[in-house]
């Protein structure tokens, strides 16, 4: 008996391909009516859904190579070579930060546009800056570097407002953020600049006021040493501030190169306060002897001359700094503008039919096994109950 429901277990375990497709073809109607009504109910839920547009932007960053002097600086103090960086990293730091969306929040007075109804337990730049991260979509290309921007939104115009405000947003950020060495020389030497010219200006008044006075002519070929000696000073010491503000950008202040530096700034100022107020100073050889009207006259002289070469000097490293401040700056070139796009991205109305229909037809199939199983355990199960019957039956029959 045990043999024979072993053998019964081991054939009803055996997957009769015939014997489904007839049970699937039973269940043909239940099957055919779920998917009809899986596919009427995504066509009719994607015809109910909201379309979204989404209008795109290309953007590639640009920068030339950072100045020869800082690369060199670099390589020799850090060890590393000169280079622009991850451009593109810096871009997409920038256009993920919270500073540009709530830029971008405050020049389309988005809290009106965005919001029906302002929360009143929270900030409602914070909620719209929120919604700005749900349907705004930053991407880079890790070849080529380019950036795609990319705003989704039910209002195709609107959506290109955001795109267009985000990119004029980057380039400010850009160009306030942009604090770089060269940037930094630039406005230490444009400070310099105006305050030696400040300075020549009145020493100009003041030559010019003792000439009319006294009516003094001194011939510049007297003081001729010391103007060139005084014109070098000034142009090293004024080339050894810009050294030493690059070096303290990469190095320490109690770097072994940043003191040597200053070092050789304060022995020059020595040298040049010795020029300016020692009018015995064997650098002036005709001073010791000179009356004093000529005396007064040549150490005013000296001074506009050197301030003179100061300018000129400042001037030339001033024009170079802003050359260099340039090359180091990091711009944006927008490839493709954001544009009002006119066809819906969302919904998908063809993969949403699709999907439905597919896993409309596989629940139909399972749902019309299930049932097929569930009424031959319900078959099975009162065949036995039947036969538990008969042998009750039997059993109680007398021999």
């Amino acid at each position: 008996m045990n043999e024979e429901r072993k053998e019964v277990v081991f054939e009803e375990d055996e997957i009769d391909l015939y014997e489904l497709w007839q049970r699937l073809k039973k269940r043909g109607k239940l099957i055919v009516g779920i998917f009809l009504a899986g596919v009427i109910l995504a066509v009719v839920v994607s015809l109910v859904m909201t379309p979204v547009y989404r209008s795109e932007a290309l953007l590639l960053p640009v920068s030339n190579q950072p100045s020869l002097a800082i690369a060199q600086l670099a390589s020799e103090f850090l060890g590393v070579q000169g280079g622009g960086g991850d451009l593109s990293s810096k871009i997409m730091a920038i256009l993920k930060s919270r500073t540009i969306k709530e830029r971008v929040v405050k020049r389309l007075n988005l809290v009106d546009v965005l919001l029906e109804e302002k929360p009143e337990n929270r900030d409602p730049v914070n909620v719209v800056v929120g919604i700005l991260e749900g349907i705004v979509k930053v991407t880079t290309d890790r070849k080529t570097g380019a950036i795609t921007l990319q705003v989704d939104y039910k209002d195709p115009e609107l959506a290109a407002r955001i795109a267009q405000a985000y990119i004029e947003e980057l380039k400010k950020i850009l160009e306030e953020k942009a604090l770089t060495v060269a940037k930094a020389n630039r406005i230490f030497l444009e400070k310099q600049l105006a305050e030696t010219e400040k300075e020549l200006k009145e020493k100009l008044k003041l030559l010019a006021s003792f000439q009319k006075r006294e009516k003094v002519i001194v011939p510049q070929e007297q003081v001729k040493g010391s103007i060139e000696l005084y014109s070098e000073l000034v142009s090293r010491k004024i080339a050894l501030q810009v050294k030493l503000r690059e070096l303290e950008s990469v190095l320490s202040p109690s770097s072994p190169q940043v003191l040597a530096l200053k070092e050789q700034i304060k022995a020059i100022d020595k040298q040049l306060n010795e020029i300016e107020n020692s009018a015995g100073n064997s650098a002036i050889p005709s001073l010791g002897s000179a009356p004093e009207k000529i005396t007064e006259y040549t150490g005013i002289f000296i001074k506009v001359k050197g301030l003179q070469a100061k300018y000129e000097t400042l001037l030339k490293m001033y024009e170079q700094a802003k050359l260099e401040e340039q090359k180091n700056r990091i711009y944006v070139e927008v490839i493709d503008p954001p544009s009002v796009p006119d066809i819906p991205v969302k919904p998908k109305k063809k993969l949403i039919v699709a999907v439905a229909g597919v896993s409309s037809l596989f629940f139909g199939i399972f749902l019309a096994l299930f049932l097929e199983w569930l009424e031959e355990a319900r078959r099975r199960h009162s065949e036995e109950n039947i036969e538990l019957i008969k042998e009750a039956s039997q059993s109680r029959t007398p021999s």
